[in-house]
């Protein structure tokens, strides 16, 4: 008789069983359409759905490196993926789904993961040590479905990263040196580490802004023989990963490329991807204006009322590394969330509104991270993901960051978040002293209300009259501050508007308000 396992594990095995069926499902619906596909949720397209159930995607990771594909050596592939996917089992909703985000092929940078070991690229790596990029790496393909497959079993929404700028910008003569063989100097694209053309077809240096990988689009300086090998990458990676209903095709990691490249290859894969499939981008930003880093025009605001995109991945104008623990976390908080409304009014303007996508934020531990990462759904996004750990502090930090995930689920699963949108006219006043505040939710029935600082006072809301049931949640320590607990307090607004006392919290506190006739 064999032992009995442990209900844990037990656990874990059902779950994982009945998300392989839903899996299964998905796929099979995808295979007669796009209507199992991720989509913008018809009746509020602010926010993601599949097969018509709307959904808020949230994740964290363990590691530095988005590229766990490439790395065998150091990375387990479905470390991240399991993880997520037992938070998801325990908040059990079917409205919060986890997030992860991938980059196919390596930029050969190593922030926090060390030394950077051999990898597998999506290229044919020849004896001599070059890459054959009219040939692919079948171990590297293997591994990329393995990936793609465990995150559609446990219905986790993947944003597939087709190209990275670092790995193209950074090297010699570009902002940053990497080192031999790093970004760059590594890229299988770089004429010197290939056998497909040479230094005369393409420059074996680089650049910060529009690098030579980006001067290769049809027209008079075009580069026809590179494109046509950057068209074959792409081809092979849609022919891999273009049926996966749980994927969203982000076109790069932080681009400083032009507007002129971005628009080119959101077209490139509409005319080739599934009906239905979700295009986007992610421009780099610079931090006061807003505008592209080096090209003004790639910019979140562009892309957002441009019908070429799907989403706007507008991580690189609410976060980043320099507003990290040396930045204060309101800026972040408050600031954030207002470069959203801003785009989400001019999308309103232009009577097109799409996701907003936060698919990274730096700021990832305890010191301000719970904040953060409410302040993406309270500020409008569709999503809410915490980047990598900090330094060495591996365990500790993503310890936290799975913690925060589950606790912003849990409470996300007894909210008709679907339904909502900012709130600017909400708020009348607020506690003396306080930086902001940040409200969403659908009007004259139910609202999320954030606020920072922990300073006691009030909180003055314009309410339609009628009873309203109010609950004061402490994300930070999982806790409930107001008379009633959970359950909140009924309190009863008229025409004026009503002040409610919140008591002293830790960093944020969130007003969960619900008409009672609701």
């Amino acid at each position: 008789m064999s032992p009995t396992k442990p209900a844990a594990v037990r656990a874990t095995a059902i779950v994982l069983a009945v998300a392989a069926l839903h899996a299964w499902a998905l796929r099979a619906a995808a295979d007669g359409g796009g209507a199992a596909r991720v989509q913008p949720y018809a009746e509020n397209p602010r926010y993601l759905a599949m097969e018509g159930v709307p959904f808020f995607a949230i994740g964290a990771t363990h590691r530095h490196s988005w590229t766990p594909i490439s790395r065998p050596a150091q990375f387990e592939l479905l470390l991240d993926l399991e993880r997520l996917a037992a938070v998801m089992a325990r908040i059990d909703s079917p409205h919060i789904r986890g997030f992860v985000r991938c980059m196919p092929y390596d930029p050969l940078y190593r922030h926090g993961d060390g030394p950077v070991e051999s990898v597998l690229q999506p290229w044919k790596r020849l004896d001599d040590g070059r890459y054959d990029l009219a040939q692919f790496e079948p171990a590297w393909e293997q591994r990329l479905r393995t990936y793609l497959d465990a995150a559609c079993e446990r219905g986790i929404l993947v944003s597939l990263e087709v190209w990275d700028d670092w790995s193209v910008t950074g090297g010699v003569g570009g902002r940053t040196e990497p080192g031999p063989g790093y970004a760059w100097n590594g890229h299988p694209f770089n004429p010197d580490n290939n056998v497909n053309y040479d230094r005369q077809v393409l420059p074996h240096t680089t650049r910060a802004c529009v690098a030579p990988f980006y001067e290769t689009l049809p027209g008079a300086n075009g580069n026809s023989v590179v494109l046509g090998l950057q068209q074959r990458y792409v081809d092979h990676l849609i022919g891999i990963a273009g049926d996966y209903p749980n994927a969203i095709w982000n076109l790069s990691n932080e681009s400083r490329a032009t507007l002129a490249w971005s628009r080119y290859w959101a077209e490139y894969l509409r005319q080739r991807l599934p009906a239905g499939a979700m295009i986007g981008d992610m421009p780099s930003t610079t931090g006061r204006e807003g505008m592209g880093e080096c090209d003004p025009d790639l910019n979140p605001l562009t892309l957002a009322t441009d019908d070429r995109y799907d989403f706007v991945d507008v991580a690189q104008r609410v976060s980043g590394a320099r507003f990290g623990r040396n930045f204060q976390v309101w800026w972040q908080v408050f600031s954030g969330a207002q470069r959203m409304r801003q785009y989400q009014e001019a999308m309103a303007a232009a009577g097109r509104i799409k996701p907003l996508v936060v698919s990274k934020d730096y700021l990832n531990d305890p010191d301000g991270g719970t904040a953060v990462l409410w302040s993406r759904l309270t500020g409008g996004a569709a999503t809410s993901r915490f980047h990598r750990p900090r330094g060495n502090e591996t365990t500790p930090i993503s310890d936290f960051q799975y913690e925060a995930v589950e606790r912003l689920g849990r409470f996300l699963a007894d909210v008709e978040f679907w339904h909502f949108q900012t709130q600017a006219d909400l708020v009348a006043g607020l506690p003396e002293g306080s930086p902001g505040v940040n409200a969403i939710g659908r009007t004259g029935r139910e609202y999320l209300v954030q606020l920072f600082g922990g300073r006691e006072g009030k909180v003055a809301l314009r309410l339609a009259p009628g009873r309203w049931r109010v609950v004061v949640y402490e994300p930070k320590t999982d806790a409930y501050r107001n008379a009633g607990g959970r359950a909140g307090e009924v309190i009863e607004a008229g025409e004026r508007p009503l002040a409610i006392r919140v008591p002293t919290y830790d960093e944020t506190a969130i007003l969960h308000l619900r008409r009672c006739d609701e």
